[in-house]
């Protein structure tokens, strides 16, 4: 049985975009059939990692009602240089179209989280994807929320800025728990170097998860080799030696136990 992870943050800078494209990577590497969403529709960004070609639709015509989340998927299994299968669907990009998304309303949402659990029974049940991944907007938006509510499990990235943490801490308090959904903590862009990647960090990881009460399932560091490659490099695949590809097989792995 397939799994659809939404990936979520309090705020926007938080890396949550560019986790959720190399968590596909890692799985799909893994010999596991891919899908990532890209259901951040306000300020989307896998068309920049992916540069698509020939795309006959997007995301949000899905979410519309108007066409099948199957017709909108494109396979770029070329990106992994043909060593997994991924496929992505894109929102739109456009200006317009970011436009239109900012002026939808309540009855808009709630139609769009009965198609969210539609595109999930098709993706999941009918074309037997093993993992499902959704980049969401940040905040508490509907459509993200939407996105959480209807997946196996929610990743919440958050930096360890202050106002990240008390943001993230009263979301998790005051949507989450209602929600009553499967959640993981992920820490991105920690000051403090290499030293972050210790295992033995038990006392950060407890200290953690008292503020959060949620599992904090990795702390990743802030390496500067990370944030100097485009946005269109996928890190894990030309490293996957390093210690932040090693780091995220460990975070895809307690994934799977959920």
């Amino acid at each position: 049985m397939g799994k659809l992870i939404a990936l979520h943050s309090y705020k926007g800078g938080t890396g949550k975009s560019y986790l959720s494209v190399n968590l596909a990577t890692i799985y799909a590497l893994q010999g596991k059939k891919v899908c990532l969403l890209d259901l951040d529709f306000r300020a989307p960004t896998l068309q920049v990692v992916f540069e698509p070609k020939g795309l006959k639709c997007f995301l949000n015509s899905v979410l519309e009602g108007t066409i099948s989340v199957r017709d909108c998927l494109l396979d770029c299994s070329d990106k992994l240089e043909n060593k997994g299968k991924l496929y992505v669907g894109f929102a739109d990009f456009s200006t317009e179209a970011i436009r239109e998304m900012v002026t939808k309303g309540k009855k808009w949402e709630i139609e769009a989280l009965q198609r969210i659990y539609k595109m999930r029974k098709e993706l999941l049940d009918d074309m037997k994807f093993d993992i499902v991944l959704v980049d969401t907007s940040p905040g508490i938006q509907y459509l993200s929320i939407n996105a959480v509510v209807a997946s196996d499990v929610a990743v919440v990235v958050s930096t360890l800025d202050d106002a990240d943490i008390m943001g993230t801490s009263k979301m998790l308090k005051e949507l989450y728990e209602t929600f009553e959904k499967e959640t993981a903590i992920v820490i991105n862009k920690a000051i403090g170097g290499a030293e972050w990647a210790d295992p033995d960090k038990n006392k950060v990881v407890e200290d953690l998860q008292n503020k959060y009460k949620e599992a904090v399932i990795g702390i990743l560091p802030c390496f500067c080799e990370v944030g100097r490659l485009k946005r269109g490099d996928l890190f894990v695949l030309q490293n996957p030696k390093h210690p932040f590809t090693e780091m995220l097989r460990v975070i895809a792995a307690k994934l799977d136990l959920f």
